[in-house]
């Protein structure tokens, strides 16, 4: 069985692009989803799986639509996580004669899972938090409360008095009263008890959480460099509930191609669905050298092919097909 799974980049695409959004089937965006579908083309995948951002405009929606064959299913993340992420995929197989139709996808179930539930410590604010960016590491406490449509997820840890602290000696601690909180001389409405807190982004493991990345995964990198692959990367969950819909997933050997692969999502929601890694070969196209030391340290097996642009050569292909 042959899988063909990938997001291209969103960066153009995006709501939260406020200079030169890209509206149309053109430019960059579009030229990196059409590597996706050059691939298909050529690669011929039995099932394969496009993710992308809800928030693209509906002229591009329409044409990847067109190009694919399929209508996408609207999943938010927040149904299996503590996440609020709203993505589009579009999930197809492929019929006897080389077209594609549509795999019928139902929601999946709500698991009821809160912010407070994966803090390692602390309390929080919200019942789920919002969408994990790639530039979280970038975060700051007003970002948290003044984010407009995107504020940062964030965790309090009570204090039990105020410590007035020099700047850049150590976290500054703020108090509430009234359900009110002031930073920077300006206040804002807060669901914390009245107190004094520190306010702070959350970790790295509690960010793996919120995209449901196991516990035992490993990055051998910086925790910006996490932080950047785990607000690029899927949800592994909703991933694996998608490929869960392709037959035959857990009773044939399979090869997949990952477009975009950053931090191997994909791979990830395999192992939990029980694709064995003997019965696995997985291909990669992706040019971050932190995303492709982590894939290496954890998937050491996955074979690297550089830039997704390569597609278009003209005598493309991959190895041996199974």
């Amino acid at each position: 069985m042959k899988l063909l799974i990938g997001g291209s980049p969103c960066t153009h695409w995006s709501i939260a692009q406020t200079k030169n959004r890209e509206t149309e089937a053109s430019g960059i965006g579009w030229e990196l989803f059409l590597n996706y579908r050059i691939a298909r083309d050529k690669y011929q995948p039995d099932f394969f799986l496009y993710e992308n951002n809800k928030s693209m405009a509906p002229a591009i929606k329409a044409q990847i639509t067109a190009e694919l064959g399929v209508e996408p299913v609207l999943i938010n993340s927040a149904l299996v996580s503590a996440q609020n992420r709203q993505r589009l995929y579009w999930v197809g197989k492929r019929n006897p004669d080389g077209t594609y139709s549509q795999v019928p996808v139902e929601q999946p179930e709500d698991r009821g899972i809160l912010l407070r539930d994966i803090l390692e410590s602390g309390v929080c604010w919200r019942e789920k938090a919002y969408t994990l960016k790639a530039n979280y590491f970038k975060s700051s406490v007003t970002s948290a409360m003044d984010g407009g449509h995107f504020p940062a997820p964030m965790a309090a840890e009570p204090k039990s008095i105020l410590v007035v602290t020099a700047p850049g000696k150590s976290m500054p601690v703020y108090e509430v009263r009234n359900g009110r909180i002031a930073i920077k001389g300006k206040e804002y409405p807060i669901k914390l008890a009245d107190g004094f807190y520190i306010i702070r982004k959350l970790t790295v493991r509690e960010c793996m959480r919120l995209q449901t990345v196991p516990e035992e995964y490993v990055f051998p990198v910086s925790a910006t460099q996490a932080y950047k692959m785990l607000g690029n990367g899927w949800t592994v969950d909703v991933i694996a509930h998608i490929m869960s819909h392709f037959t035959g997933l857990t009773a044939e050997p399979v090869e997949v191609l990952s477009m975009y692969d950053g931090m191997s999502c994909g791979h990830i929601a395999l192992d939990k669905l029980g694709v064995q890694p003997w019965l696995l070969r997985y291909y990669a196209t992706e040019i971050d050298k932190y995303a492709i030391q982590t894939t290496q340290h954890n998937f050491p097996d996955t074979v690297q092919l550089g830039d997704a642009f390569q597609v278009r050569n003209d005598d493309w292909r991959l190895g041996d097909e199974l």
